[in-house]
């Protein structure tokens, strides 16, 4: 990734005009990008006639009017090969984990989780059929439920299918919230503020890739190589079975929220180009764990490219004109352009980076 750098002068942050666009991809005719399909979809179906939607295509939840309440509606799909591998993840993680996806978007928006759908599709050409598939499928249905009932969500249908290759798992979950929060309330002079440390499950994803077996932390069974399991633990359990937690602002307003998922940098741009703002972010202020900086070491990765562009962390960039002690002050949203601020102060592009759907 490259970074192109310009002096800080004092304290002011300069605005910059930059080629970089914004939550840019593929345009539709060619190859499609994840992000121009989503585009594609938006602006040919965006809101129609339903005069009940209040937040629809582009949020991490669509919000309906029902009843006279905020129903929200969110789905995430997770395939084998490309959200987990069962080389060293197991079925219960599984369950787990896509429950867990599913309901950081209703907490996305400010809300809490009431019911969930579930659809299996299973190969035969997998562990989860034949002589195992009756173990796979009370594995992953006990992780699902252990998940559910955390959540405080109920499972009230689905549909089961088979599937030509591999394991494709989705889930639809259904909540409610007294004012939802969207990604376009965020106005220049808002502190921009993160919920933990990032990082940790893009850490985790390198560390069981050198296990390359499945891994329990969840019954605080691991290997002590190829760092103690001390160190691997909380980051191998972010990447497998990341637990969400609904967010307590106390008295504050917050203007814009989303959920990172597909990595810091590639979230804070989506927020920015939806609330028609930019943002300067310091380095000094990215919260990571003494765990991740120490297995990144033990890598030779970059723990800033890890907090910036790994992706799945699930925890929550907010924004809000009030000051946060609960939370993670980032940088600040102004008015244009994405700005990233060195150690050093020196100012950078925001590095171009998070994960997205068919890019190589």
């Amino acid at each position: 990734m490259h970074l192109i750098t310009t002096a800080l002068k004092g304290k002011k942050i300069k605005q910059r005009k930059t080629t970089q666009k914004m939550g840019s991809d593929d345009s539709i005719g060619g190859q499609v990008g994840e992000l121009a399909l989503v585009k594609y979809i938006r602006d040919e179906f965006g809101a129609g006639l339903l005069k009940d939607l209040t937040i629809g295509i582009g949020d991490d939840a669509a919000v309906l009017k029902v009843g006279g309440r905020n129903l929200l509606i969110s789905a995430d799909t997770m395939c084998e090969g490309v959200h987990f591998d069962l080389a060293f993840a197991t079925a219960y993680q599984v369950g787990f984990k896509l429950v867990s996806v599913n309901v950081s978007d209703i907490y996305a928006m400010g809300g809490a989780p009431e019911w969930f759908l579930l659809t299996t599709s299973l190969s035969s050409g997998t562990s989860a059929t034949s002589a195992t598939s009756d173990r796979f499928a009370r594995e992953f249905l006990s992780g699902v439920k252990a998940a559910l009932n955390l959540y405080g969500a109920a499972l009230i249908g689905g549909d089961v299918t088979s599937s030509r290759s591999g394991i494709v798992l989705t889930g639809i979950v259904l909540g409610g919230a007294k004012s939802p929060i969207s990604r376009k309330g965020a106005r220049a002079g808002d502190k921009i503020y993160v919920s933990g440390v990032l990082g940790d499950s893009a850490c985790g994803l390198e560390l069981l890739k050198k296990i390359m077996a499945p891994v329990a932390p969840e019954k605080d069974d691991g290997p002590n190589k190829p760092l103690p399991w001390e160190i691997m633990r909380p980051l191998i359990t972010r990447h497998l079975m990341p637990k969400v937690i609904q967010q307590d602002f106390g008295t504050a307003t917050v203007s814009a929220m989303m959920d990172i998922s597909d990595g810091l940098s590639l979230d804070l741009r989506r927020l920015c180009q939806e609330s028609g703002v930019g943002a300067a972010i310091y380095e000094n202020n990215i919260p990571m764990s003494a765990q991740m900086t120490t297995a990144a070491g033990f890598l030779n990765k970059d723990p800033l490219k890890f907090s910036l562009c790994g992706g799945e962390d699930y925890e929550y960039l907010f924004t809000s004109a009030d000051k946060i002690d609960t939370a993670h002050y980032i940088g600040d949203i102004t008015d244009s352009g994405l700005v990233f601020i060195g150690k050093d102060g020196r100012q950078m592009d925001l590095m171009d980076c998070g994960y997205e759907h068919f890019k190589t």
